[in-house]
């Protein structure tokens, strides 16, 4: 269940059954995405997001404050993938010392939620007509989560899709998603696909 809603109907690498959407997306991201030279071209965005941590860290010892292992380490994660997928540390205002904004706090939090109920066991995936209940909620927590990533996810895949063929060269895997073209030279992904595939 959870699958079916983070994946937007099965169209992710991640989460797809065998089929040929599986396979046209496994093609793309193991040509065009995890290849060795985009992992050493990205590797400066990462080393960035490390110097990042460590600031964060430092500035909250300075100031006396407790650190947070748990919060460090998710934003940390978060902002590797994002800066990779994105080219951006923050969906909107970070805190002065390095820490998490608003926003990115809600947003991490909304990835973690996706991630618990994503393969987690309800009877209703095995029982469908039990849906109607709400066993668990993991349906409604799911739609919860969805809903703040692609609240942030969007307006930029939607942005940066519509300049699509303006930029010389790609900044992040989105503008490689973007770019990669079937053998007729048009779009090889739907805006849709590239939603998704941000997202799982």
């Amino acid at each position: 269940m959870g699958t079916g809603y983070a994946s937007r109907g099965f169209l992710s690498i991640a989460v797809a059954p065998s089929s040929d959407q599986w396979k046209k997306m496994r093609r793309v991201v193991a040509s065009e995405v995890i290849d060795p030279s985009r992992l050493c071209w990205l590797f400066e965005k990462r080393t960035e997001e490390a110097d990042n941590l460590v600031r964060y860290v430092y500035n909250q010892c300075v100031s006396g404050a407790v650190v947070d292992v748990r919060v460090a380490v998710r934003q940390y994660n978060g902002n590797v993938i994002r800066k990779m997928v994105f080219n951006k540390r923050y969906f909107g205002e970070g805190m002065k010392d390095g820490g998490p904004g608003v926003e990115q706090e809600e947003y991490i939090d909304a990835l973690f939620s996706m991630l618990f109920v994503l393969y987690a066991f309800c009877v209703s995936d095995y029982m469908p007509s039990l849906r109607r209940f709400g066993l668990n909620e993991h349906e409604k927590i799911m739609k919860v989560a969805i809903k703040i990533v692609n609240k942030y996810h969007d307006p930029i895949i939607d942005k940066r899709k519509w300049r699509e063929g303006k930029k010389k060269e790609a900044e992040d895997f989105l503008d490689i998603l973007i770019s990669v073209k079937d053998s007729n030279g048009k779009p090889l992904l739907s805006t849709k696909e590239i939603k998704v595939q941000t997202t799982v």
